[in-house]
């Protein structure tokens, strides 16, 4: 079950989707949004970006998912 993030106030990210059963973060950048990112993180700070969704997508992503991500070009 994905989860949308709100990314309305956010520079960077276009869209984002979360699961944080399996650990997985989907992020579409405002560079490229034809370009879908897989990352993976901690179910804890999935769980703390659904709660507190006030802070910077950007920053969440690059501190929290892992650097090895897979890319699907939509």
């Amino acid at each position: 079950m994905r989860f949308p993030i709100n990314c309305n106030d956010s520079l960077s990210v276009w869209h984002m989707t979360a699961n944080p059963i399996t650990g997985s973060v989907r992020v579409r950048w405002f560079s490229n949004p034809t370009v879908q990112y897989k990352h993976t993180a901690s179910r804890r700070a999935i769980l703390s970006l659904l709660w507190y969704s006030k802070g910077s997508k950007g920053q969440w992503v690059n501190c929290h998912c892992l650097q090895r991500h897979q890319t699907v070009t939509l």
